[in-house]
Order: structure tokens, then sequence, then C-alpha cells
């Protein structure tokens, strides 16, 4: 952070300690709780004062845009006599997400400050796996009767709605309480007061399952462009719903740990420059670990064929430039089918579909690169054996469509395992396919060439 930045911070802190209750107030309306929040963990001085300083709605406001590690951190900051008072103003499934990450007294010590409702939709909330749809609703929402007329929605939304998540788009239910359709807020306040809900509400209302996994839900929201969706039980009962801004934090860890698992690297929540080395070099060592070990069966394959390489000793050469190539021509298929899966773009189902769409790509990438091979091995090496050169070549193609193939099947191998596929990425495709790369080589070399 630059020292313009961290003084325009300390700034601010001077400002709220300082300030009175009117100037208080002016200064919350104009300031975001994330500039806030930063000026907060900032500040090299005690932050007992600051928070001591702030009303409590802003406090939970701040506390809501926290990474889940610093929401706990804050929290500790605050007297227990205003900690339930100001729990109240977080939203239930933002205490979900910390209460995840604390240890069993930890979490204790949050419950026992919140009031009965909100313990109850805590609780109710902590019952679905974090990674589903149930886990990452929220419960405040706002759900209007089919027969309310307009004008009665907008005294309803006055009452009652600063405790909802979001208003922008309010669920319309019917006297089972099923979920029957969805109206925008923009059309509540374009309609005529006397006109009931049910005649302007739109009954092609988009839902999901609690057991839904997280990654399709965000599917769902890129698919339609949605700011808010019900999560409703087998009967059709809403039990939350789910935001846009919910989403966007949950495809940014979709995401992290996506390149995470296609680096080989075991995801870390912790930001880079907070992580120490020991913690870094842990979290790399056992991948590492693995793919060296898997690597060493191409030693095994290289020994294996000593005699040809005795044999004509310009074989070695160009190892290394078939299995770079085979592994880049691998992990852009494992790429781009990983990419597809995660949006939704490529199922199970198109696995044929994709084989044959690679395979063909593959060919012809592969005679392309081999004819340019050829032509390099003899006008640029100037090697003058033409068998050579095209035992080389024909290794590199054959190989290219092995490593697409391999790269194109992997990633739809682990999805029907129930695994992500994104852990089929890079590191292992490039393991897998340098070991067949070296026994396609070898082959044709000893067979065409009639090295001993």
């Amino acid at each position: 952070m630059d020292k313009e930045r961290i003084q325009d911070l300390n700034e601010l802190v001077g400002q709220i300690l300082s300030a009175s209750p009117e100037q208080m107030i002016e200064l919350t309306e104009t300031l975001h709780p994330v500039d806030l929040l930063e000026a907060i963990l900032e500040y090299d001085g005690d932050k007992h004062p600051i928070i001591a300083a702030l009303p409590d709605k802003i406090i939970g406001e701040i506390i809501e845009e926290a990474e889940d590690a610093d929401k706990f951190t804050l929290l500790l900051l605050i007297t227990q006599n205003r900690r339930k008072a100001i729990l109240t103003h977080i939203a239930s499934d933002e205490l979900v997400d910390m209460l995840d990450l604390l240890t069993d007294e930890e979490a204790e010590n949050i419950l026992i400050n919140l009031n009965k409702e909100n313990l109850a939709e805590v609780k109710s909330l902590m019952q679905h796996a974090p990674d589903t749809a149930g886990g990452i609703m929220a419960t405040e929402f706002l759900a209007i009767d089919e027969e309310m007329t307009v004008y009665e929605t907008l005294q309803y939304l006055q009452r009652s709605g600063d405790r909802a998540e979001s208003i922008d788009y309010l669920f319309v239910v019917g006297v089972d309480e099923v979920l029957k359709g969805v109206v925008s807020l923009k059309d509540i306040i374009l309609s005529s007061f006397n006109i009931t809900i049910a005649d302007i509400m739109s009954e092609k209302v988009i839902s999901v399952k609690p057991d839904l996994d997280q990654e399709e839900v965000g599917q769902i929201f890129q698919k339609y462009g949605f700011s808010a969706i019900p999560v409703v039980d087998d009967e059709g009962h809403i039990m939350g719903i789910i935001t846009a801004d919910d989403i966007l934090n949950i495809v940014q860890e979709e995401n992290t740990e996506d390149f995470e698992k296609m680096a080989a690297l075991i995801h870390n929540e912790d930001e880079y420059l907070e992580s120490s080395v020991f913690q870094l070099a842990r979290k790399r060592f056992s991948w590492l670990l693995f793919l060296m070990v898997s690597a060493t069966f191409t030693g095994y394959i290289i020994r294996g064929y000593e005699d040809a390489l005795a044999s004509i000793v310009l074989l070695a050469a160009f190892i290394p430039m078939l299995m770079d190539t085979g592994g880049n021509a691998g992990s852009q298929s494992a790429t781009l089918i990983i990419r597809g899966i995660a949006l939704g773009e490529i199922k199970i189902k198109d696995w044929m579909t994709v084989f044959f769409k690679e395979f063909r790509v593959s060919v012809t990438v592969g005679f392309l690169l081999g004819i340019v091979n050829f032509l390099r091995i003899i006008l640029i090496d100037g090697v003058e054996e033409w068998l050579l050169a095209f035992t080389v070549s024909l290794s590199l193609m054959l190989t290219i469509i092995i490593a697409k193939i391999v790269g194109c099947s992997l990633p739809i191998f682990a999805k029907c395992l129930k695994l992500d596929p994104a852990i089929m990425a890079a590191p292992i495709i490039t393991t897998i396919v340098d070991a067949l790369s070296l026994v396609i080589y070898f082959q044709l070399a000893t067979t065409l060439i009639k090295v001993h």
C-alpha cells in the first residue's frame, strides 16, 4: 500500500476518533463500509477506541464486508454488552461463513450472543453443506402475498425493508405459502396503488433446491442475469435467497481454487504476503512430491531404450521438444474443457462430441507441426538422414494426437467420478503425456530405423 493511501486512512481514523455524534452521522453517511473496514484493519494503534466510536449498525455493515477470518477478529474488539446488538445487523449467511472457520469454543462464544430469532436462522443454515445453495443463502428476505395491493406492498417495504438482504426482487407466495412468482421493485413503483401483486408478478420464477452445488448456482446467475434467486424446499416453500454479491465471492473463490489445482497447489486461505515461507512450502510440497515420483516413470522408459540411444545418439536431442510439445498440447485441450465444464457449456454426455472434435483438431495441428518439424530438421539442423527426421516428425504428430485426447478426456472422467475437473490440469496431463510420448518415440525409432 502506498504512503498516500496510508496517510488517507490514518486521517480517516482521526476523524472518527474526534467526531461528535452529529459529525459521526454525516461521516458514516458519506463513507462506504469497505473504506471504514480498511481504515480499521490498517491502523497500527489501538483499534478499540475506533470500534467504540462507531454506531452499532455501521459496525455490523463493516463486519459484513470483512473476510470471514477478519470478522471474528473484529467481533473480539467489541465489548460483550454491545456484541448482541451488533450481531443483529449482520446477515445470518455471513455469520455462518465465519462460524465455519472457528473452533467449537470460539463459535459458541458467538452463538450465545445471538437472540432467539437469529440463533434459529443460523442453526438452520448450518445444517446445510457450506458449498451448497442452502449453505450460502440468506434467510433475511421479504415474501409478499399475491393478494396484496401495490399500496400495501409499499407500506410493508417501509416497515420491514431494512431487515431484508435485498429488495430488488420480491418473491410472491400464495395462501399455502408456496412460491408463486416474482415481482421487481421497479414494477411495483411504476404501478398504480390499487393493482394487486398477482396482476403484475411474473410466474416464470427460477428457483433452486438447497442441496444444489454453489458452482451450479453461479451458472444459473450467469445464465439469467438475476440479482437474487430464491431457495425452495421440495414442497415449493421459500427458505431463503441468494444474492448476486454472494455469488461474486463464490465465483472468485472457485476460480482461485481451480487455478491452484491447475498449478498443483493446495488451497491456501491466507493472502500470499500474509503467508509464512513454511506455510507456502507445505502447500506445494505434497503435489510436487507426487509429480516427482510420477515423473520417474519417464526415466525408467528411457533406461529401457538405452541401446537405441547408444546406437543413434541424436535421438536424445529431440526428447525435450517432443515432451514439451506434447505437454503443451494436452494442457491446451484440458484448459478449454475444464473451462467449458465450469461454465456449464460441456456436460458428461458430450464426451464423444468433445473427443471427435479434439481428435480432428489434433490431427490437423499434428500434421502441420510434423511437416514444419521435418523441414526444420533437414534444412536448419542439417540432419541428412531423412528417415530420422521422418521418425521424429511422425512421433511429434502422434504425441500431439494422444496428448489432446488425454487432455480432453481426463477432466470429463474426473467429472464422472464427482471430482473437480481442475485437478486434471497441466501437471498431471504433462506427466502422463511425457511417458506416452517417449514410448511412441522409441517404438517408432526401433521399428523404422532398426536401431539395436
